[in-house]
């Protein structure tokens, strides 16, 4: 036998083994449940991550060979339904992922075999977390049709008059949620595996390993305090209390990561700094990925811990005869304070949301502007200019000025707050692109005074 073919063999001996040892640890921990959602769904610990990582050692063909395999191994925890549910709930988008990982490798690198780890850490971890995001939108789409014939006889029960929002908001959840873990443990894995390459890789995970704790900890600390305390009529005092955790947090946020991302921990504030040039458009897009994520999964765990400890959640609404929750609030952002989901509540919805994100943008932007010295209280104004919005915002939609914020309770309380968010997400998003605007003329205009002053003088 030629030393080609023991090569040969002894690589394909490589891919059959290594393959079987990514589909076994891959399945088992889709059978481990973490926890359940509202809207049901297990969500598990990122089974998929075994799927990706085979996808960068091995290249594309054979990591969707191992993708499909593994979606073929989910018919065994008795999900089968209809071939067409198994067609697309699982084989399309678990086999999509069998191209995540080999998508993120350069060129030249997709025809080594050897260094398999070491592939993996010289890989772009943004870009295997833009094909991740791309095959579980695609399993979420295929969930979604599936789930439109298979759910139809219970989205009454659950409140839902068509079965296509119920299957959009039921698959969503847990989906979501998996992708959050998904993300957190890549990019654990890729701060802890040294590379060989140096890069400025590593500054990039920082800075959104930065925005996803931040805004992890905006949406568990302020929404919690929310449905600890109540924000409604009854509970006035709530007001204050809610308003004050959300800023402090700011405070909070600004001075331990604002060195590292900026702490924007908003969509809206990125969009600003995108706008005003103080951000790429890259790290645009990754800051709001991760701010999403870090919403997400704040909610997530509010939801979980509430649940495990027996709390009421005072903004969602309890079953006094069953003794649980009926419908989860986790502090989401709705329009009851402006009349609902009605077409005058949508137009004063966006107007105040715009008009307070303006004010709060419009703060941030000052404050943080190098051409005029503010010193080291940086955090502490936006922090109150926070609660100063928030102050007057919750009696009327809860107060956003942050689509992140508003999207992970949302996701995951479903109802009117799915309903709603749309609002939260254009209102602030356009308050943010006004002030930046405003924020360039004005101190454009002040800057080119004091040029003018300077030469009169002279």
């Amino acid at each position: 036998m030629s030393k080609q073919s023991i090569k040969s063999n002894r690589e394909n001996i490589l891919r059959i083994s290594t393959g079987g040892i990514c589909l076994a640890l891959a399945f088992v921990l889709s059978q481990l449940k973490l926890f359940e959602m509202p809207m049901g769904g297990s969500v598990t610990p990122a089974s998929t991550l075994p799927i990706i990582v085979y996808g960068v050692a091995f290249g594309p063909v054979w990591g969707f060979i191992i993708a499909f395999i593994f979606s073929l191994l989910q018919l065994i925890g008795g999900w089968l339904v209809t071939p067409f549910q198994v067609i697309l709930d699982y084989t399309i988008g678990y086999t999509a992922l069998g191209f995540a990982g080999f998508a993120a490798l350069k060129t030249n690198s997709r025809s080594k075999l050897s260094g398999a780890l070491n592939r993996f850490r010289n890989a772009s971890l943004i870009k295997i977390l833009a094909f991740s995001i791309v095959a579980y939108f695609v399993r979420w789409l295929g969930s979604v049709a599936s789930g439109v014939i298979f759910y139809s006889e219970y989205a009454a029960d659950a409140g839902y008059d068509s079965a296509l929002v119920y299957s959009m908001v039921y698959n969503g959840s847990f989906l979501i949620a998996d992708l959050a873990i998904l993300a957190i443990v890549l990019v654990v894995l890729y701060m802890v595996i040294p590379s060989s390459n140096i890069d400025n890789t590593v500054v990039t995970v920082q800075k959104y390993t930065a925005e996803f704790i931040g805004s992890f900890v905006l949406v568990f600390v302020g929404c919690g305090t929310a449905m600890a305390v109540g924000c409604d009529a009854a509970n006035g005092g709530g007001y204050i209390l809610t308003a004050l955790a959300f800023g402090l947090v700011i405070v909070a946020m600004a001075y331990s990561i604002g060195n590292i991302s900026g702490c924007h921990i908003n969509p809206a504030v990125s969009l600003a700094m995108l706008i005003t040039g103080k951000i790429s458009i890259t790290d645009f897009w990754g800051y709001v990925v991760f701010q999403i994520l870090g919403s997400v999964s704040g909610a997530g765990l509010l939801q979980y811990l509430f649940s495990l400890s027996g709390k009421v959640d005072m903004t969602g609404v309890f079953d006094e005869a069953e003794g649980e929750m009926a419908s989860w609030g986790l502090g989401a952002n709705t329009l009851a304070g402006v009349g609902g989901s009605t077409v005058s509540g949508f137009a004063a919805g966006i107007i105040i949301e715009l008009v307070l994100t303006f004010i709060f943008v419009m703060a941030i932007l000052g404050v943080t502007d190098s051409k005029f010295a503010h010193g080291s209280f940086g955090g502490l104004v936006i922090g109150l200019t926070l609660v100063l919005v928030h102050i007057l915002g919750i009696s009327f939609t809860g107060t956003s000025v942050n689509p992140a914020r508003s999207i992970g309770p949302a996701l995951l309380a479903g109802g009117a707050a799915l309903v709603d968010l749309w609002v939260f997400i254009i209102g602030p998003l356009a308050g943010a692109a006004l002030a930046a605007l405003v924020y360039m003329a004005i101190s454009k205009q002040k800057e080119n005074a004091e040029v003018s002053s300077k030469k009169s003088a002279k």
